[in-house]
């Protein structure tokens, strides 16, 4: 089989890697099929467990206590009683009887002594139809947990049970210990309470459980996610990668995580040449070592991360040239142990062996393959020769999600060649699967900017860290973002905040600066008026862009509306409003073009700014109590956002306090009983003549649900808890300085009956002038009893972060973002005095 490169040894010529038999597709097991964490002690396997349990609603089965609750006995006492054959035959009895019991809807804990001996062939056959996964941790954190005070030994005793370990499981997960120093050194902005020592941790792990369940939409009910926020990197135009080299990820993952990086993805690429230098071989320690890196990079960057294995002899950047036999066998290796990973996506090289890359294939489980292919020596006319079109045809027939074809451009003719590479591969129907297609090098860089989907871009932290200068420049987002303005390939557009009192908003000065930020050409500006009547005039722009609608005209902007989002339907209100420029919805995706408008898309994200800051703040053990309950002070609009956010989150039952027990009483009625699905928008449907129609699609089994819940209104703070309810751990006051009810009380503070859960909770005041009140004080005192105070100040960018990314269908400068607001807020109370 041709390589596609002129010279180079065809990766057909070696065998499968003996290692793609450990790997077992997720056809093999149910979606209640019991999950098996095994590892050496004091990784973390029990506390993993729970939190996994809570979640998806298994129940906890621990071997080690299965054998006492038998025997009476620890299992060292037990050896020691009656010998070591008695308690290998009762161990094996016992693990057979325990595994039998539990095939379903469990999560089963495994220590060393189920995983030794023959226990191991049991394990074995229950790996065939279960997700087993291998859990991994610092020797050090290991050390610190059991007090043993030998580092040396726990690591010896680690790296001889891998092997082990790994031939009975098919996923691993490297257990990072989050030390709350490390927490607090991402800045003030954010407190960072003893109890949230694990949102992390549980942020990860759980992400890995959906994705071995193929469960990839069952997280849309528990995030804050927008309606674009749905759809992967692969079906919006212009999204990019940021390529980051393995050997750096743990020097720059601290920065990462403070950085806005504004990407869609982030490509992790293992280049073998450096990983294997001096004749290495993959083993343990490698294998370890690219577990450790890769959820070193998933801790530090909420994204989507591309598995890319590569050689780089010729020093191109993600140039596969095949080295000898050996080495390609262990590029097999490499990539079966990505899969144990389940990043988001793999790629895997299309000259590699067909029965090898289709084995691989068939067993990924929540990933996506991208055929990757990159010539570093192309002929002339290379793209336009039948070579190119039969790598389409390849990845096609593999089974592969995604193809990315690159090569190195020698003059700029090269870019135009790849673009009639691109009609031509649409004409004769070969594009069935997203393309990626870019030359690299000093001319390819305006085939790289007009590539649509996932272009591998660079970040000045990352280009700070390499060991030499890159020998193929490559593209920042920003100036990608800038070449396409500036070609004319996307609009400058104007946005706006419309309501009856916003001079003093803070939306301009935050949307322009991430605008100005991400090298888009954009002005955000102010749209003051006591009627929704001049909003008309503004949508019909052919450059109006979207906007944010404030106070009066939430409910009333509706009758202006041909969509609504699922969410915005479910709070009854629309604070964001995207224009359309044809009747059917895949136009919401083709942001930053002008033209004529022809219909008007509304969403509400001020649930998102809710939603946010109590997941940010609720500690484990209160997001895995299955019977929570959230305490709503207030009810309107916000109140309304409030209680929907709490809903998201899995709350059960809701109480809402309001001075007019008869608004309360509306909220009841509205939400009280109802079960709310989460969709994905369906890009096919017609705009209705009339009346705004949710854009979500028919419901099915695959959309997940939530709800019903409780709501209940309380005439008075001061009356007792009605009986059979938790205590709230949640808790959101939506009263405004000014409201329809009043001002705000000098004294907010809640009776302590309201805040004796006994594991603390989350309080949030939507309040942010002045910054500190009664409430938030009283909270605070309580903090050493678990309730973390949060301010309207961490509430009110979150809900902007998510109204730029529908704005402009780019993912959003987070941090400037907030650091905007801070610095308005701080200057206005300086004013004040």
């Amino acid at each position: 089989m041709d390589s596609g490169v002129p010279g180079a040894l065809a990766l057909s010529s070696v065998p499968t890697a003996s290692t793609l038999s450990r790997t077992v597709t997720a056809s093999a097991w149910d979606l209640d099929a019991s999950i098996l964490i095994l590892g050496i002690r004091g990784t973390g396997k029990t506390s993993l467990a729970l939190l996994a349990a809570s979640c998806i609603g298994f129940r906890l089965v621990d071997a080690d206590q299965h054998f006492y609750q038998a025997t009476g006995l620890p299992r060292a006492l037990y050896l020691s009683r009656h010998g070591f054959e008695a308690y290998r035959k009762h161990e094996l009895q016992l693990m057979h009887t325990l595994l039998q019991e539990n095939p379903t809807r469990s999560i089963i804990v495994c220590g060393p002594g189920s995983a030794e001996g023959t226990g191991q062939e049991l394990l074995k056959d229950f790996r065939k139809r279960h997700p087993v996964i291998y859990i991994l941790r610092d020797p050090e954190d290991i050390d610190q947990y059991l007090r043993t005070k030998d580092v040396a030994k726990i690591a010896k005793l680690s790296e001889l049970a891998s092997p082990s370990y790994r031939k009975l499981s098919n996923f691993e997960f490297y257990n990072l210990s989050e030390r709350l120093e490390s927490m607090n050194s991402l800045g003030a902005q954010f407190q960072h309470h003893p109890s949230l020592i694990l949102k992390d941790v549980e942020q990860d792990f759980i992400r890995l459980i959906y994705s071995i369940r193929s469960q990839s939409s069952r997280p849309r009910v528990l995030q804050a996610r927008h309606s674009l926020s749905f759809l992967p990197p692969e079906s919006k135009p212009f999204t990019y990668a940021l390529t980051i080299p393995i050997q750096i990820v743990s020097e720059i993952a601290p920065e990462l995580r403070r950085t806005d990086l504004v990407v869609d993805a982030v490509e992790l690429v293992i280049d073998l040449s450096l990983l294997l230098a001096d004749g290495k071989a993959f083993n343990n320690s490698i294998a370890t070592y690219l577990t450790k890196e890769y959820h070193t990079l998933r801790r530090n960057v909420r994204l989507p991360v591309i598995f890319h294995v590569c050689f780089s002899d010729d020093n191109l950047p993600g140039a596969f040239v095949p080295p000898p036999a050996k080495r390609i066998e262990t590029y097999g290796e490499v990539l079966d142990h990505g899969l144990r990973l389940a990043p988001d996506y793999l790629t895997i090289d299309l000259s590699y062996d067909e029965d090898s890359a289709q084995t691989l294939i068939a067993r990924k489980v929540g990933t996506k393959i991208i055929g990757h292919f990159s010539d570093p020596q192309p002929e002339p006319g290379a793209w336009d020769s039948a070579s190119r079109f039969h790598l389409l045809e390849k990845a096609n027939q593999w089974g592969c999600d995604l193809v990315r074809i690159c090569q190195y451009s020698a003059s700029f003719e090269d870019n135009t060649a790849r673009q009639r590479f691109i009609f031509q591969a649409e004409r004769l129907g070969l594009s069935r699967i997203p393309l990626i297609a870019y030359n690299i090098g000093l001319y390819g860089r305006a085939s790289s900017f007009i590539n649509s989907t996932l272009t591998p871009v660079t970040h000045a932290l990352v280009q700070a860290r390499q060991p030499s200068p890159p020998s193929i420049p490559m593209l920042t987002v920003q100036d990608a973002q800038n070449a396409l303005y500036s070609s004319f390939t996307l609009d400058k557009l104007v946005f706006g905040i419309f309501g009856s009192a916003v001079s003093l908003a803070m939306s301009p000065p935050m949307h322009n600066a991430a605008f100005e930020f991400c090298g888009m050409p954009h002005r955000y500006q102010i749209y003051q008026s006591p009627t929704l009547v001049d909003l008309k005039p503004v949508c019909l722009d052919p450059n109006f862009g979207g906007a944010s609608i404030s106070s009066p005209f939430k409910r009333e902007i509706l009758s202006l509306l041909h969509y609504v989002s699922p969410e915005a339907e479910a709070i009854g209100a629309v604070n964001t409003v995207i224009p359309l420029r044809s009747k059917r919805l895949p136009s919401l995706i083709e942001r930053n073009r002008a033209g004529p408008v022809v219909a008007l898309f509304g969403d509400n994200t001020d649930w998102i700014g809710v939603h946010t800051c109590i997941r940010r703040n609720l500690s484990p053990i209160n997001a895995a109590n299955n019977r929570k309950t959230a305490l709503i002070l207030g009810a309107g609009g916000m109140a309304q956002a409030a209680v929907y956010a709490a809903i998201r989150l899995g709350v059960q039952t809701v109480l809402i306090y309001n001075r007019t027990l008869s608004n309360a009483e509306k909220l009841v009625r509205h939400f009280d009983g109802r079960t709310f699905s989460v969709h994905n928008i369906n890009l096919l449907q017609e705009s209705p003549s009339s009346s705004p129609q949710s854009s979500s699609g028919t419901s099915t089994p695959i959309n997940p649900t939530t709800g019903p819940i409780r709501v209940h209104a309380i005439p008075s703070l001061d009356e007792s808890m009605p009986s059979g309810i938790n205590p709230p751990t949640i808790i959101v006051s939506c009263i405004p300085m000014d409201s329809k009810d009043g001002p705000i009380p000098p004294n907010n503070r809640l009776p302590e009956a309201w805040l004796m859960s006994a594991t603390g909770g989350v309080v949030i005041e939507l309040a942010y002038n002045p910054r500190e009140t009664p409430l938030l004080s009283q909270v605070r005192a309580l903090r050493k009893k678990g309730w973390i105070a949060v301010e309207g100040l961490e509430v009110l960018p979150e809900q902007g972060i998510a109204q730029f990314e529908l704005f402009t269908g780019r993912t959003a400068p987070q941090h400037l973002m907030r650091e905007i607001v801070a610095q308005r807020i701080k200057e206005m109370v300086q004013g004040r005095t």
